[in-house]
């Protein structure tokens, strides 16, 4: 079905109206998402700072002035055992019974304290109200972990961890204690034992958002005060949010907890470490959903409001551009460049129209000049056919020369190989033992550089060090060179100084230059104990390394006068192996391996 243009313009105005609309909403509710979250967060936060400021922060002190109270009082300070008084747990002694009957009075009246004492750091005696006739008689305070505390943190209020008392009762209990002290004379610990039930009582009693509730955690995850007293003692540390409130001083975020999504509230209960936590469900969909409604309705609005707006527009457009098509079908379907378009407005369709027009006669103008142009291409066109014949007979003829330069340089090649070749059976022919085994290093070195996919211009230099790396032994007394049993050191340097006379011999060849630096060193060793310069690793050239290592194995398979019985192949490969690193480069006795591994030497 075909579209008309005033139904494009009505379709590309919604469509961009749909877009921007899309897009301003979705981030504007994001946005609007994230800003009540954070003031749910803050609105959480915020509850829990006023539940520990009202509630729990006032009973702690209330229970921290009492401590407080009786550590500075003379009574305590002033406290001394009497002559002959025996270590007492589940008595009170006489003189210290009125400071006891007042501690009676008050817990008495207060049931979340479970008892008020001195330990006596005299002997270890513990003068606790009420008397706890359960308690161990061996009992000694200044083995108590909260005795201990409260020395460590000598005129500071401690709060314990829970625990379980002493006594056969087995109550949960913490301690807030302190030094009692006269000058510098530690006359023991004042401590008062607060149920821990007292706890969860304060944080049950108080209504924590709509559905929320709150916990009290240790500083290792463990449950002090909780609604459901199941989780009570429970350690919940495992859980990734309790390990980030755990390792933090305050904060609020959003969790999942027991499948739900909540927003955890949490902040450090001063002196104790302690967390108080506060958790509340939340439904993020229900609180954000007034605001995706409201945007809802504000975008179908707006869409609604475009889709009229583009309808007339298009209609004051599309007037202007039906004749402009008119005169666009008349040029393209009947080739006339005579018509012109004309527009009635004094807008850009005008303007659009007049530039179309000159458009029109400059395209005319062109065609005109066009056709001029054509007929001068042509004529250059007859003139370059004939240039591409005589640069064709050009190209044969040059071709013809560069196969006949290719071939002289072919033969000027076979040329210096032959006249290397003579030198090398000049060699040989000094020596009875090493026939043919210039020629045969002279494969392997090839095989080798080959294997390392080495270029053919090394590959050359190699061909001609090979050949000759043993020209030298020219300069050596055949005596030396034939003698059959063990060589004198005198007889050895001779032999030694075969590399650096070769050397010699070739100076004044001049391509053959690079080839005689490579049978310089063809008896080096990687470790430096080669000859004649006792180079090593990488001061040796990779060439005289490919050298080395095709010499020594051809040298180790072949009939010498020093060795009638040549090695096997199999023993020749395995003194390759021992030598590698220290007389041979161990990239290139892997590349000859290969090479007899293709060529089925190597068994």
């Amino acid at each position: 079905m075909k579209i008309t243009i005033r139904s494009k313009i009505t379709i590309i105005m919604l469509i961009l109206i749909i877009i921007s609309v899309s897009t301003l909403g979705f981030l504007t509710y994001n946005d609007s998402k994230e800003i009540m979250i954070n003031q749910i967060k803050l609105n959480n936060y915020k509850t829990l700072q006023n539940v520990n400021d009202y509630f729990l922060k006032n009973f702690m002190y209330d229970m921290e002035y009492i401590v407080n109270h009786w550590a500075s009082k003379d009574e305590l300070k002033n406290y001394r055992n009497q002559p002959d008084q025996p270590k007492m747990v589940v008595s009170i002694p006489k003189h210290f019974k009125p400071t006891s009957d007042k501690w009676t009075g008050y817990v008495t009246s207060n049931p979340d304290v479970a008892w008020i004492y001195l330990g006596v750091e005299e002997d270890g005696s513990l003068f606790v109200t009420p008397i706890d006739p359960t308690m161990p008689k061996d009992y000694d305070c200044r083995t108590r972990e909260w005795y201990k505390a409260a020395i460590k943190n000598k005129d500071n209020l401690i709060w314990t961890e829970p625990y379980i008392d002493a006594g056969d009762l087995g109550n949960i209990i913490v301690t807030v204690a302190k030094t009692v002290n006269k000058n510098d004379r530690l006359v023991g610990v004042v401590g008062m034992d607060i149920k821990l039930k007292k706890f969860s009582k304060i944080i049950n009693d108080i209504q924590f958002g709509e559905n929320g509730y709150l916990m009290l955690l240790s500083k290792n995850g463990d449950i002090y005060a909780h609604p459901d007293n199941k989780m009570l003692t429970k350690n919940i540390s495992h859980e990734k949010w309790v390990k980030k409130i755990l390792s933090n001083e305050e904060g609020s975020s959003i969790h999942i907890w027991n499948n739900k999504k909540v927003v955890v509230s949490y902040l450090t209960v001063p002196n104790t470490q302690w967390k108080l936590v506060g958790v509340n469900p939340i439904n993020i969909n229900k609180e954000v959903a007034p605001i995706k409604n409201k945007f809802i309705a504000i975008g179908i609005f707006s869409i609604l409001i475009t889709f009229i707006i583009g309808y007339f527009l298009s209609l004051i457009i599309t007037n202007p551009v039906s004749n402009m098509m008119k005169v666009i079908n008349e040029v393209s379907i009947h080739n006339n460049l005579n018509i012109h378009v004309k527009i009635n407005s004094n807008d850009e369709f005008k303007i659009l129209g007049e530039n179309f027009n000159d458009m029109i006669d400059k395209v005319r103008e062109l065609l005109k000049e066009r056709n001029v142009h054509v007929q001068e291409l042509l004529k250059k066109n007859t003139e370059i056919l004939s240039q591409k014949e005589e640069i064709l007979a050009y190209s044969e003829e040059t071709e013809a020369m560069n196969e006949e330069l290719f071939n002289l340089l072919d033969e000027i090649r076979k040329n210096y190989l032959s006249t290397v070749k003579v030198l090398a059976n000049s060699i040989e022919a000094n020596d009875k033992y090493t026939r043919g085994h210039c020629d045969r290093v002279r494969n392997f070195s090839i095989g080798i550089a080959k294997e390392l996919n080495m270029s053919q211009t090394k590959i050359n230099v190699l061909e001609f060090a090979s050949i000759l790396h043993d020209i030298g032994k020219i300069g050596i007394p055949s005596s030396i060179l034939n003698k059959e049993g063990k060589l004198t050191n005198e007889e050895f340097k001779f032999i030694q100084q075969h590399p650096q006379i070769g050397y010699d011999i070739l100076k004044d060849v001049d391509f053959l230059e690079e080839s005689r630096n490579i049978l310089l060193q063809h008896h080096e060793r990687i470790d430096g104990k080669g000859y004649p310069h006792q180079l090593k690793g990488d001061e040796i050239h990779i060439l005289a390394k490919i050298l080395i290592v095709a010499d020594a194995y051809d040298a180790m398979t072949s009939a010498r006068p020093y060795r009638k019985e040549p090695l096997t192949t199999e023993q020749a490969i395995t003194q390759l192996k021992l030598g590698c690193g220290t007389q041979f480069d161990k990239t290139v006795v892997d590349a000859f391996l290969e090479l007899l591994v293709k060529n089925n030497l190597s068994s």
